[in-house]
Formats: structure tokens, C-alpha cells, sequence
């Protein structure tokens, strides 16, 4: 089989093929499966979610490396790598937090929100809002933020003692943010200037150090080789 992408459809030797979706399920599976915290369905279904983006991931990379393109193009699809793999870190995090008892509580569910009439107060206009809360009998989780995730497993080491890039994580949540095109700030903040080969060899670096740490068991599956090269 070609280890390049090609559009030849005719023999299977011709055509390049990513991991099978079912190899990178079997490689998630030692993590992320039933456990307190989440139903074996709950499990799958984010085992089918990760895999998805693992194997979109590869496609990507083979495209940025076998097919000529403008370079507006060539910098999309490092930034569309780059969002793609930063997803599956925050996925695998977020399992990670959970499962190890880490995760955010409440006891408080919202019921509504209420809102006052305008009012003038010395010739300023202002108005109330009150939202009321209900308290349950016992905590429910609440979802976290991709920074919080990101502080918790540092600070506690979830991914590890020996994992080697911990400091890294942060800087790939500021770059996935750059998916809102709306908040460029000047002419310079543009997708041009911030994803370029640093970039795109740090997401790749951090995925490669997470699927092959500890968290899966030193599984010996090379379908990752690409995010090392």
C-alpha cells in the first residue's frame, strides 16, 4: 500500500489508507471505557469521537505533505490539524479529570432568570437581574473549560510523572481559540501569521507524547508514527 495520499482508486496497493477506526478504538480502549464516572455507552461514544478526529488527523497530515496548494491553503489545513488535534486533547483530558475524581460539581440547578424594569438612578439607567437557583439533594457534574482541564492536569499530573511537555498544553488552547476569525484584534493577527511549522509541529509533538504515555499503557500500536516524523 502507498504511503502517500493519491486519488487512484483502482488497486489497494495504490491507495494510501489511514488507521482503521477500529485500531485506534482498540488503542483508546485500555483508557477510556466504563468507569464510575461514565457509562460503557457514554465510554464508546467518545472512544468513536476521538478515533474520528485521530483518523481525519492523519488524512490531514497527508494532504500537507503530498499535495501542492496555495500556501493561504496549506496554512488552513494546519490550523484545521491543529483544532482537529487540539479537540482530542481536550477530549482525552476531560475523560482523564473525570475518571480520576477530579472533575466539577454542583448542588445548585438554575431554575429561570428574572428581570426588572429599567430605572433611572441620578440620570443613569440601570435594571435587576435574579436568577434563581434550586438546590439538588446531591452534587451533579458540570462542565469544565479546556483551561481548567489544562491546570488540573498539570498541577496533579494526570497524564503522568513522566510525561514530558506538561508546559506545552496551554499554548495549543490559545491557538484553538483562533477558530473565532472574528476576533482578530489587528492586520496581524490573521490565520497567515499564527499557524505556521511551529505550530504545527507542537500539536503534533504534544499528541504523539499523549497517545504514547502511560495513560495507555505504553501500548505498542505505531499508527502515531506520522505525528513524529
Amino acid at each position: 500500500m502507498t504511503n502517500t495520499l493519491t486519488l487512484e482508486q483502482n488497486t489497494d496497493d495504490k491507495t494510501w489508507y489511514p488507521n482503521r477506526i477500529n485500531q485506534l478504538e482498540d488503542h483508546l480502549l485500555c483508557l477510556i471505557s466504563k468507569n464510575l464516572y461514565f457509562t460503557k455507552e457514554k465510554a464508546k461514544g467518545i472512544r468513536k469521537n476521538i478515533s474520528y478526529s485521530l483518523q481525519y488527523i492523519e488524512f490531514l497530515y497527508r494532504v500537507i505533505n503530498d499535495i501542492k496548494m496555495s500556501s493561504v491553503i496549506h496554512k488552513q489545513n494546519m490550523k484545521s490539524f491543529l483544532i482537529h488535534g487540539t479537540a482530542v486533547i481536550e477530549a482525552i483530558a476531560n475523560f482523564v479529570v473525570i475518571s480520576q475524581g477530579h472533575g466539577k460539581t454542583t448542588i445548585w440547578k438554575s431554575i429561570t432568570k428574572n428581570h426588572s424594569n429599567e430605572y433611572n438612578l441620578n440620570s443613569v439607567t440601570y435594571k435587576n437581574e435574579v436568577e434563581i437557583f434550586e438546590k439538588l439533594e446531591s452534587k451533579v457534574s458540570t462542565s469544565m473549560t479546556f483551561d481548567t482541564l489544562i491546570k488540573k492536569v498539570e498541577s496533579k499530573k494526570l497524564f503522568g510523572n513522566s510525561f514530558p511537555i506538561y508546559s506545552k498544553i496551554k499554548p495549543l488552547r490559545q491557538l484553538r481559540n483562533k477558530i473565532h476569525i472574528h476576533d482578530s484584534e489587528n492586520s496581524g493577527d490573521t490565520d497567515w501569521y499564527n499557524f505556521n511549522k511551529k505550530e504545527y509541529e507542537l500539536i503534533k509533538e504534544v499528541l504523539f507524547e499523549i497517545l504514547r504515555s502511560d495513560l495507555f499503557n505504553n501500548n505498542e500500536f505505531e499508527g502515531f508514527k506520522f505525528l513524529n516524523e
